[in-house]
């Protein structure tokens, strides 16, 4: 009996261990808003109160919300139709590409507008690298308010814009880097070149950025990204909420396994639960308490 008690207590401790580890180790998955590192969005997500979502479902149509996409996965038709929704609502979308699906995002939109998925590089005006250029040229927007310069990372360009209109854009010295050789070559297409764009799709806004990373930890704090952060973020009102769709970004099996205890712990602070499960622990001691040895 013993022996089974104590078999049993190491792992109930075993298991309390493994669950308050996962549930302090921070996120290293790229976008993430629980990531403190580089690559992750957790400054963002504190500033401004910024929460993912894991499902459209869950956007609501609300003129006063703000969704940022940040696509690593194609959306399905299904989801399209959810932020068309949002869009007609009134809603504010906010989809930053480079290189990865976003222009399935806009296809499936109805929007003529795309992320050329050229890479953009300015050997003039930029910070440390072509491939970081500086943008110093801005159309009053919005969103372009007090703006004197953004710092982007491995962007690409827009191209076409369709109906919306440019509002930030590379220097005329800048190019697209088609062969990768980091130096400009002949043919390849000369600035300037559209990285920003705005316009009014449905009821809502469309704010289209060619670059993935900008809201990123270690991106962020260049130039004035955070002011433009902070512009789009009012679109929607002084006091908006702040979406992330996760459905589309990257996960990582800790990520996982922090999402089934987040869903765990809604679970157990049910009133009705937390009453079952503290008579269950008050009586497992009771239980197992040695009877007195019969005579």
């Amino acid at each position: 009996m013993a022996t089974a008690r104590f078999i049993a207590g190491v792992a109930v401790l075993t298991l309390v261990i493994t669950v308050a580890v996962l549930w302090v180790l921070p996120s290293s998955t790229d976008y993430s808003p629980a990531n403190p590192r580089w690559n992750g969005l957790q400054v963002i997500a504190r500033e401004y109160g910024l929460v993912g979502i894991r499902s459209l479902d869950a956007l609501p149509p609300d003129p006063n919300t703000v969704l940022v996409v940040l696509p690593s996965s194609p959306p399905t038709r299904a989801e399209t139709d959810r932020l068309r929704v949002f869009l007609a609502g009134g809603g504010t979308l906010v989809v930053m590409d480079d290189f990865g699906p976003g222009n399935a995002v806009l296809q499936g939109l109805g929007v003529a507008a795309r992320f050329s998925g050229q890479p953009l590089a300015d050997g003039l005006f930029n910070s440390r690298s072509a491939h970081l250029p500086r943008i110093v040229d801005f159309i009053p927007s919005p969103i372009t308010e007090g703006v004197g310069q953004l710092v982007l990372n491995h962007a690409t360009v827009i191209s076409p814009l369709g109906d919306l209109r440019a509002v930030a854009l590379s220097s005329p010295v800048s190019y697209l880097d088609t062969n990768g050789s980091g130096r400009r070559d002949g043919g390849e297409p000369a600035g300037p070149f559209p990285v920003v764009a705005l316009g009014r799709v449905g009821g809502g806004s469309l704010v289209l950025i060619s670059d993935s990373s900008l809201l990123l930890n270690a991106v962020l704090r260049l130039g004035d990204n955070r002011l433009l952060a902070r512009n789009i973020f009012r679109l929607a009102g002084e006091r908006s909420r702040i979406l992330l769709d996760e459905v589309h970004l990257p996960h990582q099996p800790l990520d996982r396994a922090k999402a089934v205890l987040r869903a765990g712990r809604e679970i157990v602070s049910l009133p009705l639960l937390t009453f079952i499960l503290t008579v269950v622990a008050l009586a497992i001691p009771l239980m197992s308490l040695d009877r007195p040895a019969r005579r």
